[in-house]
């Protein structure tokens, strides 16, 4: 016995320890009403369950921490749900927090809403419908809440009966049946509805009626309709109930607008300024005239079109013709005209086209796809111009008249315009631009037109018009995000537009993409040109604002409208590492990375000199050749500073301290260009004219290599292209005498050495080298 004790003793410390030892989870959720003004202490309402072993409840202590205070829960260690509230100030209803008595192996979850207390709702709406569906005549009590709690709300309905008895049916919605066997048939009741939550309740209006009286009618049947003017008739069946007096509701709308309720209609109803050539939608519903009014469902909706009529109103033209345009290669664009201008189907457009010398034409263009611009832009239509037009004019035609012709204002040539002030800013799917103008330009204006396209240019053209008073609008459409968007503005005048300013923008930008094409230049063994090529509008995905370009670890911030920077303060024989990014208001794009080797210091000067040398060595040797010449040759010998060879060499564009322009040789040469006879036709003096002309023998532009030692080709290479080249010109042996002309000096008298230097029989290599060969056809 003493040894069971012991046992049962031993088992109780053991439950007590596991019991302390096991986990326990609190929810808390808690509720403050918002419908209090800021800076004043709310009350907090919040609730409490606990979920974990029971047995273990009496060990835990709960309390809810706001700043500077700590409030001490209730128990909850058992299983029913506690409630406690507290007031504390609004912002700090984001910093309520739980703990339970400070066990890190317990959880307490913690949830704080705002909310409001419910409104009173409205007066319940009871019937019992007449259908087969519901053969047992139970009645279907409903309502509207007046305002949206934003927490957990229970609504009651109550009904006392005609003895005083009072029952009630909860629902977290707003509608509650009461059962058959719950009324007595033909008496009166009464009905309420009352909606709580934690932070309050309220109660509705009651509602009295007899349970014989409130069976629901049938939709109103036979809808028929007039026209001139439009009336619309039904007929409602209350002979289940009884003849009484009838009132119906009914709503009317267009395509795509709001219902509009017209009351207290039993019959007909006819509707006041119904437009041509619109399509109605109606709907009704009636009571059968009891004192509790149960009205039937809606009927279905029933449509009516009434007739077309003439058009009124004009079309909305534009074109895409540049200012300085002959207007050859541009399109005019016009927009659907809306239903309620043209008042009946458009058959076809009637184009009329005034040329410059007086003609007037007259185009019908049809309403087919054909001639839309594409499938995503359905309601613009385009007509292209062909040369010699001047003044456009648009109409639409239906079967009813034609609309009131549309002149095309074009934009003039070479008119003055005032500066214009325009701002473009893109959000979301819209873009807001405005604009200013001096007011003496703007007081002639009748309207701007805001036109945009997206870039590149896309056939679906856009624009908007605005009364000239106005100087911004905001344009909705279907914008693309990271595509840039071209906006003009247009001044419109009696009898032209002219355009005053555009912009790029965007309504979403995005990073830039990697800037293309990134070059190095090496300009000497220190410093370097980096250079890159600008990221195309259509590509950058948003307004560039700066570069961002490094070597090694320096950053410099360049200009958008710049494409290159000059680096210097380099190392020779040094490996650097440069890069550049684009800039948005998005962020930094994708980087473009190169690496390059500043050259050393002795190649570097070993390369000028080479570039220099070989040049020099050749122009001495040629002014010395010459000199020979000239002291010991009796005939006249062509200059040869004229070979195409020298051509070549642009000294004075790369050494410029060799010569001045006053100081060189080279000058103007006289060719003579002699005709080719036949071969078999002796040749004749007096029958051969020479013609004199001017040939200005500037040579060409002389290259020095971009890179230091790194020349392009040696010295001796372009020698044997140019010795190469001349030998294609030179003539077969057997006519080189004829094919020939005469270089002429003009240093030298025109007179001397009257014999002709071409009857000699033999071609020497320096004449191979420098003397042209000009064929006369």
């Amino acid at each position: 016995m003493a040894w069971q004790n012991v046992k049962l003793h031993f088992l109780m410390l053991l439950y007590m320890w596991r019991c302390s030892q096991a986990s326990l989870e609190v929810d808390v959720n808690c509720w403050w009403n918002r419908a209090h003004p800021v800076g004043h202490n709310v009350s907090v309402v919040c609730h409490t369950s606990a979920r974990g072993r029971a047995k273990s409840c009496d060990l835990f202590q709960l309390c809810v921490i706001t700043p500077g205070q700590r409030h001490l829960l209730p128990s909850t260690c058992v299983s029913a749900k506690e409630t406690f509230n507290f007031s504390i100030a609004i912002k700090h209803t984001g910093h309520i927090h739980c703990m339970c008595n400070g066990k890190t192996s317990d959880t307490c979850n913690l949830t704080v809403r705002g909310g409001y207390p419910p409104s009173s709702p409205s007066r319940p709406d009871c019937a019992i419908e007449n259908s087969d569906e519901d053969l047992d005549e139970d009645i279907h009590c409903s309502w509207t809440k007046s305002n949206e709690p934003m927490i957990p709300t229970i609504y009651t309905l109550h009904w006392k009966d005609c003895d005083g008895n009072i029952n009630s049916r909860e629902s977290d919605q707003e509608k509650v049946v009461i059962i058959r066997e719950e009324y007595m048939k033909s008496t009166d009741i009464t009905a309420w509805v009352t909606a709580k939550n934690v932070l309050g309740s309220a109660q509705s209006e009651e509602s009295v009626f007899n349970t014989g009286h409130i069976i629901r009618p049938d939709p109103p049947e036979n809808i028929t309709y007039t026209f001139m003017p439009l009336v619309i008739y039904w007929n409602m069946g209350c002979g289940s109930v009884g003849p009484l007096d009838n009132k119906c509701q009914v709503q009317y709308r267009t395509h795509m607008l709001d219902w509009i309720q017209e009351d207290d209609f039993q019959s007909t109803f006819p509707l006041e300024d119904s437009q041509p050539f619109t399509e109605y939608l109606f709907r009704l519903r009636c009571h059968c005239g009891y004192e509790e009014k149960v009205m039937s469902n809606w009927s279905s909706v029933f449509p009516v079109t009434t007739p077309p009529a003439a058009p009124v109103g004009q079309l909305d033209v534009w074109s895409d013709c540049a200012p300085y345009s002959d207007y050859s290669s541009c399109n005019i664009y016009w927009k659907e005209m809306p239903p309620s201008q043209a008042r009946g189907k458009i058959s076809n457009y009637i184009v009329t086209l005034k040329l410059k010398n007086g003609t007037e034409i007259r185009q019908r263009r049809d309403t087919g796809s054909q001639h839309r611009t594409e499938q995503n832009c359905p309601q613009l239509i385009r007509f292209p111009l062909k040369m010699g037009v001047v003044r456009v004019f648009v109409s639409a035609n239906t079967s009813l008249g034609t609309s009131v012709p549309t002149f095309m204002p074009f934009p003039v040539r070479g008119q003055t315009t005032p500066e214009v002030y325009l701002s473009v800013m893109g959000k979301k799917q819209t873009l807001r631009v405005s604009w200013s103008v001096h007011p003496q330009f703007s007081d002639s204006v009748l309207e701007y037109v805001v036109q945009y396209v997206s870039v590149p240019h896309h056939p679906c053209l856009s624009w908007v018009r605005v009364n000239g008073t106005q100087t911004s609008v905001t344009i909705t459409g279907d914008f693309r995000n990271y595509t840039a968007y071209n906006v003009s503005l247009y001044a419109v005048f009696n009898n032209h537009s002219t355009f005053l300013k555009s912009a790029i923008a965007y309504t979403l930008q995005g990073v830039p993409p990697k800037v293309p094409q990134f070059l190095v230049k090496i300009v000497s063994q220190s410093s370097v040109t980096l250079m890159w090529s600008p990221i195309p509008v259509h590509e950058s995905k948003g307004v560039i604002l700066h570069y961002l370009v490094g070597i090694n670890e320096t950053v410099y911030n360049v200009s958008s409208d710049r494409t290159s920077m000059h680096l210097s303060d380099l190392q020779p024989s040094q490996q650097y590492q440069a890069w550049v990014s684009a800039v948005s208001a998005a962020g930094e794009g994708m980087r473009s990375i190169t690496t390059f080797s500043t050259p050393e210091e002795n190649s570097y000067f070993s390369s000028i000199l080479m570039a220099v040398f070989i040049p020099l060595s050749f122009l001495i040797l040629v002014i010395a050749f010459k000199w020979v010449l000239l002291r010991y040759c009796s005939q006249k010998i062509p200059d040869p500073l004229n070979s195409k060879s020298f051509k070549h060499m642009n000294f004075q564009h790369a050494w410029p301290w060799l010569c001045s322009p006053s100081e060189t040789p080279l000058k103007i040469c006289e060719l003579e260009i002699v005709e080719n006879p036949h071969p078999n036709t002796p040749s004749s003096t007096s029958e051969t004219e020479l013609e004199k002309i001017l040939i200005d023998v500037e040579p060409p532009h002389f290259q020095v290599p971009d890179g230091l030692g790194r020349t392009n080709v040696g010295g001796e290479k372009w020698l044997e292209d140019s010795e190469e080249s001349n030998r294609r010109n030179i003539s077969k042996q057997d006519s080189w005498r004829k094919e020939y002309s005469e270089m002429v000096d003009t240093d030298e008298e025109e007179g001397a050495g009257g014999e002709e230097w071409w009857d000699q029989q033999l071609v020497s290599d320096y004449e191979r080298h420098f003397m042209p060969s000009v064929e006369v056809n």
